[in-house]
């Protein structure tokens, strides 16, 4: 069991939270008890649909003991994405927290399953062990196949590169989200750390967004880690909260963020703080992460040193990785096996420092570190009849917005939120559109804003309106934490 390499750990806490906690023996026991009902069940791939919670990590491990590929299933997908999801990767079993007509008992406490047909298998690569789901740049979310050694060679890494032994480690984002199951799970358990799992009410987060900000501050000064992972708008939630006096545990040793755009104002505030921020870069395609920041080793205004697992090259400003790499994309057969991975992002390498300084794709990726294609949503958006011209934004916000020319002038602003209102129903919270603009004009008609043929240019015009859209998000903060999202529904 490479999670329990010294007998020195069999006593020591290794899962913990509100509910029970597991020493390595018994994680080691429990894993092996789960793993022989798994394999009871004559399956071959499982799906986990729960909050953070320990059974959530006995099944993960229990998946890789047995050789079975395991599907975990963000809570923030909207029920099309999910149904996606379980289709796609010919799930057989389901395991869930809730109860309900579809589901039965499972031996293990307040786990209930639910049974798949198969009618069609999925085409997936030799050796896929996990598929990580993204959060969608379109309606329908791409698997990445995985390997259980591809993720292991990624916390490998992590351990040595941050160097805490025995780390307190406290997972702020879902386990979905493959950055914290491998570098909040695997990475610690490496090294003889305690996991700390706390349910989504108690980390203040609602789907994907963060409502209750003070629960999640209540929660770090309660359980003093030594380490968490944030994505770029929990790192504002911690500097407007140290602002406004709140004291971080002093246990704190390492805060890596990740996920979406760092600006590095924000580190360079955090700094001054004292919060130990270290920001790093990864992607699924990578099995994480590619690059991080540490005490160590640290440019600050890059994305991190490159970890040993990987090999970078640069073409046309291209970052290209080898080494460590997916397996291929679920039922694209023509993607298996890849030698390398464009990754889209435009980048810089000083001294193996990584600096990232665009993209090549146009793909929002928000302050939660969720990918969105703004033609998606607005095509959806365009869909209801309502508007002439949409225009999305949400780069490093906490939720999008969008610029509306009504389709006439009859249009009233009430029916223009109805029409948002039913859109919205139909994605997932991350892509749905919390804020917007009306505008009496079109772009077209506006000097300068599309091209000659009367296509928008997209940096051009968010330019033009930055003052209105700066105003639009900071009406929405809450007044606790001027510089964090506030309750943003």
């Amino acid at each position: 069991m490479w999670y329990f390499s010294s007998p020195d750990w069999a006593n020591k806490i290794a899962l913990e939270s509100s509910r029970q906690s597991l020493t390595y023996q018994q994680l080691a026991d429990a894993v092996t008890a789960h793993q022989t009902w798994l394999q009871a069940q004559s399956i071959q791939t499982l799906a986990i649909a729960m909050d953070n919670c320990v059974e959530w990590v006995l099944f993960d491990l229990a998946c890789q003991q047995a050789g079975l590929c395991c599907v975990p299933v963000p809570s923030f997908f909207s029920p099309a994405q999910t149904s996606h999801l379980l289709t796609q990767s010919g799930v057989e079993l389901l395991l869930t927290e809730d109860s309900s007509e579809q589901t039965n008992e499972t031996p293990f406490q307040q786990v209930f399953m639910q049974r798949f047909q198969v009618d069609t298998p999925p085409v997936m690569p030799q050796g896929t062990h996990k598929i990580t789901f993204t959060s969608g740049t379109t309606g329908n979310p791409k698997g990445v196949c995985l390997s259980t050694q591809s993720q292991q060679n990624v916390a490998q890494s992590l351990a040595e590169a941050v160097a805490i032994p025995q780390v307190r480690h406290l997972c702020l984002l879902p386990l979905t989200t493959l950055l914290e199951n491998v570098a909040g799970v695997y990475a610690p358990l490496l090294v003889g750390g305690t996991v700390i799992l706390a349910s989504q009410s108690d980390r203040g987060f609602s789907g994907s967004r963060l409502t209750q900000p003070q629960n999640m501050l209540t929660l770090i000064s309660q359980q003093q880690p030594h380490s968490v992972i944030l994505v770029p708008e929990l790192l504002s939630l911690f500097i407007g909260a140290c602002i406004q006096g709140w004291q971080p545990p002093s246990s704190l040793q390492f805060i890596a963020v990740g996920g979406g755009k760092v600006a590095p104002g924000l580190l360079n505030k955090a700094r001054a703080l004292g919060l130990p921020v270290y920001q790093g870069y990864g992607l699924s395609e990578c099995a994480s992460v590619v690059a991080l920041n540490t005490p160590q080793e640290e440019l600050l205004s890059s994305a991190g040193k490159v970890l040993p697992h990987n090999q970078l090259r640069i073409e046309d400003d291209e970052l290209i990785v080898s080494g460590n790499l997916f397996l291929g994309y679920l039922n694209q057969p023509d993607s298996f096996y890849p030698q390398e991975v464009h990754t889209g992002d435009l980048v810089r390498l000083d001294q193996h420092f990584l600096t990232i300084e665009g993209r090549r794709k146009n793909v929002l990726i928000n302050s939660f570190g969720r990918n969105i294609s703004p033609e998606w949503v607005e095509a959806e958006l365009m869909a209801t009849g309502c508007f002439r011209e949409v225009l999305v934004f949400g780069d490093a916000l906490p939720c999008c917005g969008a610029l509306l020319t009504p389709l006439h002038e009859a249009i009233s602003e009430q029916q223009i939120a109805h029409c948002l209102q039913t859109t919205n129903q139909g994605l997932p919270d991350y892509a749905q559109i919390v804020h917007w603009i009306t505008l009496s004009q079109p772009f077209i008609s506006i000097n300068g804003l599309v091209t000659a043929t009367g296509k928008p240019i997209r940096d051009k015009i968010l330019t033009h309106f930055q003052q209105e859209i700066t105003a639009l998000y900071a009406s929405s903060y809450d007044s606790a934490y001027p510089s964090s999202i506030g309750d943003i529904r």
